[in-house]
């Protein structure tokens, strides 16, 4: 049988959503006066079934054979659908009340109006709760901003946006979801798996961090201590315009990344598998500056990083990895 796409278990039986279907009035109002109204009460309720009740014969006998046979065949070809048990969503009581389009197109207006009103979570205050502070009207503006800018990268914007909007499972998350009483960190710490946990207070997420940091004092970079810093990008106000924020990003990008590579086991992420990491970052934003003729500013940013990493690896593991300064 052929039915529109906002067919569901909520329809009225005498809808015109129902294509095709094509009974005689007769039929449906004896099916609304004696069984029900909706294809749920009334596939539900086994009528045109092979163990059909008895108290429901006399009905039967009454319909006409041949719409019998179209609305025996119809709900036995959609009996998944339509005894799926179920809440009915807010379209599927518009459609559902509605058996024709008549009026229909204002309502679907006033539905979609009012969904810019509904509040919905926020992630920034979400994660204020998580790291115990406030975050100021121009501390969520950043944030936000955090999300479209520094890199024309679409994996480095996808790690950004994905940190920043919650994207990632937690074992407190999947445990609401699987009802199971394991919340603990999955690397082993014996600690609640919280989100801000499992990116920065884990004891085995930390020594990463504190590499990152090391690197930073290196570059003269002096920056707190702070979570929000490589998370959400939200850069302390007392500090300086002249902090090179665009390779801080990059920094905490490759750390994010280092550390969702090891979400699930336990061990700490190392720090080669980081400066890998951001060797690759370096080499895909080199050639995106090349193709722009933004070479002379790409330089200026990176050039006294790539010594740095340089220096972490050995002579073998640069040839390995094809470590070749490009500025």
């Amino acid at each position: 049988m052929k039915i529109d796409h906002s067919f569901s278990p909520f329809t009225k039986i005498n809808s015109k959503w129902i294509k095709d279907l094509k009974v005689r009035p007769e039929t449906i109002r004896l099916l609304e006066e004696n069984v029900d109204s909706t294809l749920f009460d009334i596939s539900i309720k086994r009528i045109f079934s092979d163990t059909m009740p008895s108290q429901r014969r006399e009905t039967i006998e009454r319909i006409n054979k041949w719409d019998f046979i179209r609305l025996k065949s119809f709900f036995k070809a959609n009996e998944n659908r339509i005894e799926t048990k179920k809440q009915p969503t807010n379209w599927e009581k518009i459609f559902a009340s509605h058996i024709s389009d008549k009026g229909l197109i204002s309502i679907i207006y006033k539905e979609l109006s009012q969904l810019n009103n509904k509040t919905s979570n926020n992630p920034i205050k979400t994660w204020a709760g998580d790291m115990n502070r406030h975050f100021s009207k121009e501390d969520i503006l950043m944030a936000n901003r955090h999300m479209k800018r520094w890199s024309s990268s679409l994996i480095i914007r996808e790690m950004q946006i994905k940190t920043t909007l919650r994207y990632h499972l937690t074992p407190v998350r999947m445990t609401k979801i699987s009802k199971t009483n394991s919340n603990k960190c999955w690397r082993g710490c014996r600690e609640k798996g919280t989100l801000i946990h499992c990116w920065w207070e884990c004891k085995l997420a930390q020594p990463l961090w504190k590499t990152v940091w090391r690197f930073l004092k290196k570059l003269k970079i002096e920056l707190p201590y702070d979570p929000a810093i490589p998370l959400l990008g939200i850069y302390p106000k007392s500090l300086k315009s002249a902090i090179p924020k665009v390779l801080c990003t990059q920094m905490f990008i490759a750390a994010l990344f280092t550390i969702a590579k090891t979400w699930k086991q336990p061990k700490c992420p190392a720090t080669d598998e980081w400066i890998k990491k951001m060797w690759y970052i370096y080499t895909m934003e080199y050639y995106s500056a090349a193709k722009q003729n933004k070479i002379i500013p790409f330089a200026i940013t990176w050039m006294d990083l790539e010594g740095i990493m340089l220096s972490e690896r050995s002579q073998r593991e640069k040839d390995n990895l094809c470590m070749t300064p490009l500025i």
